[in-house]
């Protein structure tokens, strides 16, 4: 598995000091040049670290330094993606709660649900999906399903990981369904109610889905909205 980006290391392991009240909210970080000698990193890695923290509101910069504002990262979380770097983003900084495996094989109603041929046998992982900044909060469901010789063989090792996929293709759709019953008891809905679900299929180069995973959500909690912008020769 690839390592993350340097500037992530730095920015995880100054979010831990400050979730951690190691860096209180009024104290002051280090400066970019002594984060720069106590890390081994260049200014601009360094730089990108903090833009991160300030990007979700943990951190104030200015001339006169860095200051500490806010000990838990904003609320920034949301249930589709407009990137492949967004969703990659989304799966580290998120896990699945105590999840279940399976081995499944779909009838007509759960391959439809999944886009998939009806009898084809798959691998399910399956739990609340949580913030690893807090694991109290439930923010969907999440099904993830694995078709490869790979992903059972994983299973059966107990190493699972939701992020190697050697997918060529990426799509996302997203949906209206009634709540399950099962789901609406784990999220706190009413069964029947309006779920948003949001499904991520992976596709080798054959165009065979290889990996499916379906992420329900609340419909009274979300909504998606798109900004189209330099529109004015279209309308």
């Amino acid at each position: 598995m690839t390592q993350p980006p340097r500037y992530e290391l730095l920015a995880d392991n100054l979010l831990a000091q400050i979730t951690s009240g190691k860096l209180p909210i009024g104290a002051r970080l280090p400066s970019e040049f002594e984060l720069c000698d106590e890390h081994g990193m260049s200014r601009g890695t360094v730089r990108e670290a903090l833009r991160c923290l300030e990007d979700v509101g943990m951190i104030s910069r200015s001339r006169a330094g860095t200051t500490v504002i806010a000990t838990q990262p904003l609320d920034d979380y949301h249930p589709s993606a407009g990137t492949p770097k967004e969703i990659m983003d989304l799966v580290r900084s998120t896990k699945l709660r105590r999840p279940s495996t399976t081995e499944v094989v779909l009838d007509r109603r759960q391959a439809k649900r999944l886009g998939v041929p009806s009898g084809s046998h798959w691998y399910l992982l399956a739990g609340p999906l949580v913030a690893k900044r807090d694991p109290t909060k439930i923010l969907c469901w999440s099904e993830h399903y694995h078709g490869d010789l790979e992903g059972k063989e994983r299973f059966r090792r107990g190493n699972y990981n939701l992020t190697t996929v050697a997918s060529t293709t990426l799509e996302q759709v997203v949906s209206a369904e009634p709540m399950r019953e099962d789901i609406a008891t784990v999220l706190g809905a009413e069964p029947g109610s309006a779920a948003l679900v949001v499904r991520r299929t992976h596709r080798d180069a054959e165009g065979t889905a290889i990996k499916v995973s379906l992420h329900t959500h609340r419909g009274d909690q979300h909504t998606i909205t798109t900004t189209f912008r330099g529109v004015s020769d279209l309308v």
